[in-house]
C-alpha cells in the first residue's frame, strides 16, 4: 500500500476529516501509518482553513486496534525497542500539540495503541458498538505507557483495573469510567463529531488555544519523562519473547487486531 492511501483527508466548512485507511480494516499502526497521522495533523494545525480536526477510523472499520504486529514482532529487546518507544510517544505528543480542537470519532475496536491514541484527543465521541481493551499484559507485552497514560488520567485504582484484568470495556462503561464524552449510534458517529468540532472551533481561538496548551503540557512533560521507563519495560518484554510467540500466534491465523504497546 503506497503512503498516499494510508490516510483519506476531506474538508467540510472548515472541519478536516481525517480518516485511517491502512489495508486491514482494524488499522493497525504501522511506521507508515504512523509518519502520515502525524503529517496530516501538521498540516491542518498549520492551515488557516481549518478550524477544527476530526480523526477517525472509516464505516465499517475500527479506530485503531493498536501497533501492526508485522513490524512489532521484529523487535529484539534491544536498541529497536527504543526507537519504537520515541516513535510512539512522538505520534501522542503530536496530537496533543495541535493547537486547535481535536475530535476521535471511535467505532468498533480501540486496542492498546489505539486506546491510548484516542486519550490525546480533546473530545472523544464513541458509537455503540465500540470496544476499547488494553490486554497487552495477558500477552507478554508491557504496559508501562497504558498505565501511566491512564493513571494520568483516570487515577491509579481506574488504571489497576484496566490494565491487570485486560478486559473489555464497552461504550457504557467507558463512559462512567470518563474517558468518553458522547455515545452514538454507529450511523451518527460522524455526523455528531463534526457538529462537535463545529461547537468547539465556534469558541475564540485565543481562549481555546492558549488554554489547550497550558492543561496539555502536562502531559506532554510526562510522556517524555515516562518514556525510558517503557523502553526498559519493553526491553525486558521482547527480550523474554513471550510478546514474540504471541504475534507468532495471533499471525499464524491472520487476524491483525491485538493490540501492542
Amino acid at each position: 500500500m503506497s503512503e498516499q492511501t494510508l490516510l483519506k483527508i476531506a474538508d467540510e466548512d472548515g472541519i478536516r476529516v481525517i480518516t485511517l485507511n491502512h489495508e486491514s480494516r482494524n488499522n493497525p499502526f504501522s511506521a507508515a501509518l504512523e509518519d502520515e497521522i502525524k503529517r496530516a495533523l501538521r498540516e491542518a494545525d498549520a492551515a488557516p482553513a481549518v478550524a477544527a480536526i476530526v480523526v477517525t477510523g472509516g464505516e465499517g472499520r475500527s479506530f485503531s486496534a493498536g501497533g501492526d504486529f508485522n513490524e512489532v514482532k521484529n523487535l529484539t529487546g534491544g536498541a529497536d525497542v527504543d526507537r519504537w518507544i520515541d516513535r510512539v510517544t512522538n505520534l501522542y505528543t503530536s496530537v496533543l500539540r495541535v493547537s486547535k480542537p481535536t475530535i476521535a470519532a471511535v467505532d468498533n475496536y480501540a486496542i492498546g495503541m489505539g486506546f491510548q491514541f484516542a486519550l490525546m484527543f480533546d473530545w472523544r465521541i464513541v458509537s455503540s458498538q465500540v470496544e476499547f481493551r488494553m490486554p497487552e499484559l495477558k500477552h507478554g507485552i508491557g504496559c508501562s505507557m497504558g498505565g501511566t497514560i491512564l493513571n494520568y488520567m483516570l487515577g491509579f485504582s481506574a488504571m489497576q483495573k484496566i490494565i491487570y484484568e485486560c478486559d473489555s470495556i464497552r461504550a457504557t462503561q467507558a463512559k462512567d469510567y470518563g474517558f468518553v464524552n458522547e455515545i452514538v449510534e454507529q450511523g451518527q458517529l460522524l455526523t455528531r463529531a463534526t457538529a462537535v468540532a463545529r461547537l468547539l472551533a465556534s469558541y475564540p481561538r485565543a481562549s481555546y488555544r492558549s488554554t489547550k496548551a497550558a492543561v496539555g503540557q502536562s502531559l506532554i512533560d510526562l510522556l517524555h519523562r515516562s518514556a525510558d521507563n517503557s523502553k526498559a519495560v519493553h526491553r525486558a518484554s521482547f527480550s523474554d519473547r513471550s510478546a514474540q510467540r504471541h504475534f507468532e500466534r495471533v499471525l499464524g491465523t491472520k487476524y491483525h487486531s491485538a493490540a501492542t504497546t
